[in-house]
């Protein structure tokens, strides 16, 4: 179909609804999929847009007709096909009005509850027709994005439509939706702004973390690695701080509580889809196959307004991305030291040391976000001592299960983010040689000879974000949150027991170790376990190597409460093990944390549930000072 019947075509259905013409849509969106050239012509005919701008406000005027939903998806697909990778045809687009037209469209569609499979169908490709015409044109992403989230093209059109198609239940909808988003936010910290200082940005922001929240684990779902990027790019942006404000679950005062709309019940019901996947390359959508049957659509939750003071759902999502972040980058420079490492033990050449260009690497975070999470674990904490304090009271417990189970999430991610924070690797790398020749290879036994070893520096950055961490008070909050959790989360044993697995007696210790009721103070302690173990940790990988990190806990008191964890608690496996490690790295090279530990006098022998079950018990040796064990007969 040639260029100038398109132009009759579109001219006819811009004055009459004429569904026999829909086939020469086809045809023509197809052209312009796979041929280029034809592209170029097709945009080079200023009529083309006018026609497809007239269409579409025929449609916003009149409302949208059941009967044309198929034509306009044809038209979107023009739109999307004919504007990939075109930029003079984005720009005669957006000359046109056709971003603010297909969002009036799109935005009615999306609230339709017609059981027309076809709606979703035109949603993909109205979507997909307004992410090609910003790609790689700055001018479009600012037009577009702030028609998204400042001014809209009218009243009537939903405010909140990027958090209204984020919330369908469609693959090809969500994914384009993101893409379309990452697009406009891509190194462009003027565009990101608009996310947290709009309301439909933030309305987006809460939606996109509901959705990666609900498709994590999902293979089959891609969105939640696009909006994973999208978030990880904001962070990157140093945003991490306005993201997490913006993912608080109660809205300004006096504003309408957010809602999203959804289609009707049974909407495309009993429809097989035969989907065809998008070529995405590069974040970009452009020759994409069209699809000819739909996918359902379902309903999306309410969001429920809780407690300002807890950390809301979205926040610890957003909180779990940040931890994975972390993660991630600490297991690529432990593989790349364990690389090096191997190679230059293998190495029969000998060589000057190479410090593994560690100092070459980014750190994981801006110290910008690791003062923020700083700042969070501080109020996290204090908060946590809060509830546990209330849990000493004893009686029914007082907050809700969906509440601690937040803060404890929250906290136990931020302590993990913490974690992998403070550790770097700097051991020792013990460069080898081989002796002997080759002539006398047969007769030698090679052998290994240790050169002086190298110890790894550390990069600059981890020690910035060292210090960062240190400043911002979080040994002396770890300490506090540690010496209250000491006192109100009771210590946990298992004893051994000659009982089978499955007799009375087994099954009530099981019981006693994991506490299902949560509504009592009791139950809700069980949200906490690991706690202690994971505080421990994190303050014996501050103190390695950290004289002002030994100081800080001795000023706080902190000693004998890490001491104090040096025992066996089921709650927090390998406690004791951490606890061991941390008081060496706590001791080492410390002249007075060590003269204050060996100033401490045993006082008595407390038995162990193991020990009592065995029948033996501990007594103090008044002349020595250590623990003297006798076994009671039957």
């Amino acid at each position: 179909m040639s260029v100038r019947s398109t132009t009759d075509t579109l001219l006819h259905l811009s004055t009459t609804l004429d569904n026999s013409r829909n086939q020469d849509l086809e045809d023509i969106a197809k052209r312009l999929q796979v041929e280029a050239e034809f592209r170029v012509e097709f945009g080079a005919v200023p009529s083309v847009w006018k026609h497809l701008a007239t269409v579409l406000d025929k449609v916003v005027k009149d409302g949208l007709d059941p009967e044309q939903v198929e034509q306009l998806m044809f038209i979107f697909r023009i739109i999307r096909n004919s504007t990939a990778g075109v930029t003079k045809n984005q720009d005669q687009a957006r000359l046109a009005g056709l971003p603010k037209l297909i969002q009036e469209v799109v935005s009615q569609a999306a609230h339709t509850h017609y059981g027309n499979a076809g709606y979703i169908l035109m949603l993909r490709a109205g979507v997909q027709a307004l992410s090609n015409l910003l790609t790689g044109n700055e001018e479009s992403k600012d037009y577009i994005w702030e028609s998204f989230l400042v001014r809209l093209p009218s009243p009537s059109c939903d405010q909140n439509l990027l958090s209204t198609l984020a919330a369908i239940d469609d693959e090809t909808i969500v994914l384009s939706t993101v893409m379309l988003c990452y697009n406009c936010v891509f190194e462009s910290q003027e565009r990101s702004k608009l996310l947290f200082s709009t309301k439909a940005g933030r309305n987006l922001l809460k939606q996109l973390m509901i959705e990666s929240h609900a498709t994590s684990g999902k293979e089959e779902r891609k969105s939640f690695e696009m909006i994973y990027t999208l978030v990880s790019h904001l962070i990157e942006q140093d945003f991490s701080e306005q993201l997490y404000v913006a993912l608080t679950e109660q809205d300004s005062e006096g504003e309408e509580e957010y809602k999203i709309r959804y289609h009707g019940e049974g909407f495309h019901d009993e429809v097989k889809e035969e989907e065809a996947v998008p070529k995405i390359q590069e974040l970009r959508i452009e020759e994409i196959e069209d699809e000819e049957t739909p996918s359902k659509a379902a309903t999306s939750g309410k969001q429920e307004k809780k407690i300002a003071s807890y950390l809301s759902q979205e926040q610890v999502t957003l909180l779990k991305m940040i931890d994975s972040r972390i993660y991630t980058h600490h297991e690529k420079l432990q593989e790349h030291f364990q690389q090096q490492q191997q190679h230059h033990a293998t190495s029969s050449i000998p060589s000057v040391f190479d410090p593994f260009a560690v100092d070459e690497t980014d750190p994981p975070v801006s110290l910008q976000t690791v003062a923020f999470l700083t700042e969070i674990f501080s109020k996290v904490s204090a908060l946590t001592i809060e509830v546990f304090k209330g849990l000493d009271k004893g009686g029914v417990g007082e907050h809700g299960v969906e509440d601690l189970a937040n803060l404890s999430s929250g906290l136990m991610l931020l302590l993990g983010c913490f974690a992998h924070l403070s550790l770097h690797e700097d051991g020792q790398v013990n460069v080898r040689s081989k002796s002997g020749s080759a002539d006398d290879a047969d007769d030698v036994v090679e052998e290994e000879i240790e050169q002086q070893a190298e110890i790894v520096p550390v990069p600059d950055w981890f020690k910035a974000q060292h210090m960062t961490i240190v400043n911002g008070g979080l040994v002396e909050s770890s300490i506090e949150l540690l010496r209250q959790a000491d006192v109100s989360l009771a210590r946990v044993s298992k004893p051994v027991s000659s009982e089978p697995s499955g007799s009375p007696v087994m099954t009530a210790n099981a019981e006693s170790t994991v506490l299902s009721n949560t509504s009592t103070a009791q139950g809700q302690s069980s949200f906490f376990v690991g706690l202690k173990r994971d505080i421990v940790r994190l303050i014996g990988n501050l103190a390695y190597r950290s004289r002002h990190v030994q100081d800080r806990i001795r000023s706080c008191n902190g000693l004998i409460v890490m001491l104090s964890q040096c025992n066996i608690d089921d709650a927090n496996p390998y406690l004791r093990e951490y606890a061991i490690l941390a008081m060496k790295n706590i001791l080492t090279g410390n002249t007075e944390n060590q003269a204050l530990i060996e100033e401490l006098q045993p006082i008595e022998a407390v038995d162990h549930p193991a020990l009592q079950e065995a029948r033996i018990t501990s007594k103090l040796d008044v002349e020595t000072g250590r623990p003297v064990l006798s076994q009671n007969k039957p």
